[in-house]
């Protein structure tokens, strides 16, 4: 061999062992493809994967059946944790943490911004003014500073489809499905031959897929997903089981399409095929849901006349008005207002969430600040008895100061919080000025990358800095006149209310005692003196106690036998911390579950994570705070009916309430009620109520005040308390949904999916060990490489075992 052929087969021996390195390292870097199904019921999907289709001999769900039955591991038992809602769930299924987002919508008490994570056409519109790069969710999460499982991927790796938590829109989809739906073949089927036969929907999923497919073909792209609401729309329309399977089948071709297109990418060793659902479906066959009308309730004079907001039109006006998709707030006035009538834009009281169906959060206005209105109203006229204007101003005075330490805190904190805001917008604002404005002035590399995506987001939150500054400071003038305000107890008031009570606003959230004594309005005799002359408050306003007043309810024509005439199951609510302090350890939360006078739960939890149900009675709230109770018994009929289910399973020999009422791990609350008809519930409730501020750990590197000021905003849109409806019962005003609904702790409702197979998936596992949403994110992360949020969140997997 002459010199040149031995340096020629040398350096030819030398590349191809590079080339080959290169597919080797190219091979080992696992990628990850998640199927997201929204609102598939477990329990549903596995009994049509057990079944067997007589015509072929196989399970009825072939290719889910043999990608994760023969090929993967199961996870037989996932279930969502707190609340079957989409925008919660998906939360904490997307980062693998606790939850900062507590519904699909979600009102801020102090300035009435709405946060609606379910409504995609602001955001679309947003994102082609460039006002928007991320949907409304991500928005929240970006700004507590809680990444998305997606964010452990470079942008260049990522292909995302159309979902809740979504970064950025891919216009290419919605050009191609247009031009799809649009072509001159498609237009005259439209217009001539078969009108409405083209579904939009179908066509866009379609493209979606399509693109998907496309993706798996390129080496770059590491992380796909691809979501579906499909099942959730049909099973809100329909109970019937040919419908619902006619989905899930057509789904079960899609992942086997998915499934085919792995095996075909360059990646077909190593690639983690995921599919999961964010919640059930309460869908039983024979049965409509129900619905009851929660704003006509709250409307009407008996449930305190309230202007209530939605975020949706009310069925009875879902017209023309109901087509509006960029609608966020609608007002729904009350006829009978007892003090506001006129004034239903300027000083709505009540504002709801009832997306989710088969619950609602509830925010009133602060009890004491309707008292202030009222009163400043009969201070207001001018033929008002100087005994009575005496004692009104008295009253009055008395009832800011209450408040008062409470506001000058607040005051203090805020303001500071604005000062550091405003120092933010300064430092952001010369940032944003110099970056480029149209796309054509980024270059390829740099949209490759998605730094234009980055720089769009400093001036989305920019914009949000300053509306939010000039909001909170808005409320902040409110609050400085109210404590400056002094009544005069001799001459009419003549002042703007408007100067001292916010319009948009609800103010501090409202105790036990405010909502068991909540004012409404004034008394049908007006203001009424007590023997010492002063202001007779029980006999001079209207009160209401919520509790018992909404779980009393009862419809008067019920046509299902197997729904029950009460449609409120009952109502949840945060209690002061500190209220079970003879217990040792001290509890750190409690949270109070009402099914009437004699059916109450409390729920504590201390600082180590473990649980503790007390079944009590009788719970009054006092006027600082606090709250009294009476111990009880456990008994069939208290809330979650945990002591007469027959599926809960605890260690044998052992006393049903000394267990229930004894400390125990998240672990062993799950391992013993999971399969009860409320099955996680217990811990639901912890997840659901707990201080949301605990959970938003902030940027890295952020200004405490800053980290201060995302705390607040995330705790002002907590709801006073939350309504769960009865069994097949449900409080969407928009659309009574038939078929089925989810929002509950019921176990249909909260029974998901979770399903995996690829490298390091054992295969022909099914696991009964009962998971929650808290598992999926850091368990996926875990096994393709990348840092778990929640390492103790981990779930191990061993080959060739039931778990």
């Amino acid at each position: 061999m002459n010199l040149r052929i031995f340096l020629f087969a040398l350096i030819a021996g030398f590349l191809f062992s590079r080339a080959g390195k290169s597919q080797d390292a190219a091979s080992q870097v696992p990628r990850l493809v998640i199927l997201k199904i929204d609102g598939l019921n477990g329990g549903l999907l596995y009994k049509a994967m057990d079944e067997i289709d007589p015509a072929t001999g196989k399970s009825r769900l072939p290719w889910f059946s043999h990608i994760f039955r023969q090929n993967g591991t199961i996870f037989q038992n996932f279930y969502t944790r707190g609340i079957s809602l989409s925008a919660p769930s998906w939360s904490m299924l997307d980062t693998g943490r606790h939850g900062i987002i507590r519904g699909n919508v979600e009102y801020d008490r102090f300035t009435g911004q709405v946060y609606d994570y379910l409504n995609f056409f602001p955001f679309y519109i947003g994102y082609a003014r460039s006002h928007q790069v991320d949907m409304p969710g991500v928005e929240v999460l970006d700004r507590a500073g809680i990444p998305l499982l997606i964010d452990a991927y470079p942008y260049p790796q990522v292909l995302q489809s159309f979902q809740l938590y979504q970064r950025g829109v891919r216009w290419d989809t919605l050009t191609q499905t247009l031009a799809r739906r649009f072509s001159g073949k498609n237009l005259y089927s439209l217009i001539i031959e078969n009108p409405g036969s083209l579904d939009f929907s179908t066509m866009f999923y379609q493209q979606m897929e399509h693109e998907l497919e496309e993706g798996l073909k390129q080496s770059q792209i590491l992380y796909l997903d691809l979501y579906t609401g499909a099942v959730d729309h049909e099973g809100h329309a329909t109970n019937d089981e040919r419908a619902l399977f006619a989905v899930i089948k057509r789904i079960d071709e899609l992942a086997g399409r998915i499934w085919t297109g792995i095996q075909n990418s360059p990646y077909r060793g190593n690639t983690l095929f995921v599919v999961v659902s964010d919640h059930g479906m309460n869908n039983i066959p024979g049965v409509l849901s129900q619905g009851y009308t929660l704003p006509e309730f709250f409307n009407s004079r008996a449930g305190g006349a309230h202007h209530v907001i939605t975020n949706r039109h009310q069925l009875s006006d879902y017209k023309l008005a109901g087509l509006d998709p960029l609608v966020r707030r609608v007002t729904n006035p009350s006829s009978v207002s007892y003090y506001l009538k006129g004034k239903a834009k300027e000083y709505p009281t009540a504002w709801l969430d009832l997306d989710g169906n088969e619950r609602a959060a509830v925010q009133l206005r602060s009890s004491d600040l309707n008292k202030i209105h009222i009163l400043l109203l009969q201070l207001a006229n001018p033929h008002l008895p100087t005994t009575l204007r005496k004692a009104a101003a008295a009253c009055l005075e008395a009832t800011i100061n209450r408040h008062r330490t409470a506001w000058m805190r607040l005051r203090a904190d805020l303001g500071e919080e604005m000062e550091m805001l405003a120092l933010a917008i300064a430092r952001r604002q010369p940032i944003v000025d110099k970056l480029p404005k149209k796309r054509r002035q980024w270059t390829s590399e740099q949209l490759r990358l998605g730094e234009n995506k980055a720089a769009l987001r400093l001036g989305v939150e920019l914009t949000a800095w300053k509306s939010e500054h000039a909001a909170y400071s808005d409320y902040l003038k409110h609050l400085s006149a109210l404590l400056a305000f002094e009544p005069d107890p001799i001459h009419a008031f003549h002042e703007k209310i408007e100067d001292l009570i916010p319009p948009l606003a609800l103010g501090d959230n409202n105790t036990v005692a405010d909502l068991q004594h909540y004012v409404v309005g004034p008394a049908a005799n007006g203001l009424v003196l007590d023997a010492n002359g002063r202001l007779d408050e029980s006999h001079s306003f209207i009160h209401l106690n919520y509790f018992p007043l909404l779980l009393a309810q009862r419809v008067r024509n019920n046509p299902q036998a197997a729904l029950s005439p009460y449609p409120i199951d009952f109502i949840d609510m945060r209690l002061p911390d500190g209220i079970y302090s003879s217990d040792v350890p001290v509890a750190q939360h409690a949270y109070w579950l009402y099914g009437g006078e004699e059916n109450q739960l409390i729920i504590l939890t201390d600082q180590e994570g473990r649980i503790r149900v007390l079944p009590v009675k009788h719970l009054t709230g006092e006027s600082d705070g606090t709250v009294q109770y009476e111990m009880s018994t456990w008994r069939a009929g208290l809330p979650l009916h945990l002591f007469e289910d027959p599926a809960l399973h605890l260690p044998s020999g052992v006393d049903a309430a000394s267990w229930l009422s004894a400390w125990h791990t998240e672990r062993e609350w799950m391992n013993a009620i999971h399969l009860c008809r409320y099955s996680n519930g217990v811990i639901g409730v912890t997840e659901q109520l707990s201080p949301v501020t605990n959970n938003v750990p902030g940027k890295p590197g952020m200004n405490p005040v800053m980290l201060r000021f995302e705390r607040r905003r995330r705790a002002l849109v907590q709801a006073d308390f939350h309504i769960f409806a009865a069994d097949h019962w449900n409080f969407n005003a928009r659309n009574f949904n038939p078929g089925g609904n989810h929002g509950s702790f019921l176990r249909i409702s909260t029974h998901s999916v979770w399903m995996m197979a690829g490298p390091g998936i054992p295969p022909h596992q099914r696991i009964e060990t009962p998971y929650d949403t808290l598992n999926f994110a850091s368990t996926v992360l875990s096994l393709v490489h990348k840092t778990p949020p929640m390492p103790d969140k981990v779930v191990p997997l061993q080959p060739n075992t039931v778990q």
